[in-house]
């Protein structure tokens, strides 16, 4: 137990650190590298809590997937190429971020006393694998929710490619 203890304090230590500088470095390659650092402490805090499929997940969907969509946009866009956001955004990113993190901490806080327990139990865990429990869940009670936010992730990606087609052929008839 004491090994889990200090894995969750190193790791949620370092995620803290990270997000930090997600939040304060001013050079975008910067921020996503620290996002990158973060994402991999957040799946590091869940093995350590013996979920593995979701640490695995989180870093194969997170710290890769979606990481390497940003550092594809930001050497795509010429506007994000090398700069730095402006100080003026901070005026109302500071009090918003305070916000959500009063929001978040609201729910965790609560959250952590009113749902301790769940429909499956330790040892039915432990007895089909947490990979099986979390698809039973994700495929029968969740499997409306799972497939909104597929649509909606397809869209997104419709939407995306749509966008960057129509600047795409602007600039080519530009450069005519």
């Amino acid at each position: 137990m004491e090994l889990n203890a200090t894995g969750f304090w190193v790791f949620s230590s370092l995620a803290v650190l990270s997000a930090i500088g997600v939040v304060f470095f001013r050079n975008i390659i910067y921020a996503v590298l620290s996002l990158i650092s973060t994402l991999i402490m957040v799946s590091g805090l869940f093995f350590t809590m013996g979920a593995e499929l979701i640490g695995a997940l989180q870093i194969l969907i997170y710290a890769v997937a979606i990481v390497v969509f940003y550092v594809l946009v930001i050497s795509t866009v010429p506007e994000f190429k090398g700069q730095a956001f402006e100080t003026k955004y901070m005026l109302i990113s500071v009090p918003v971020g305070f916000l959500i993190f009063l929001e978040l901490a609201f729910v965790s806080l609560y959250g952590a006393w009113s749902s301790n327990t769940g429909i499956f139990t330790q040892e039915l865990i432990q007895q089909v694998g947490n990979t099986k429990a979390v698809a039973t869940l994700l495929f029968t009670k969740y499997l409306f929710p799972f497939e909104v936010a597929s649509l909606i992730l397809l869209v997104a990606m419709i939407g995306a490619i749509v966008i960057g087609r129509k600047d795409h052929v602007i600039d080519e008839e530009a450069e005519k």
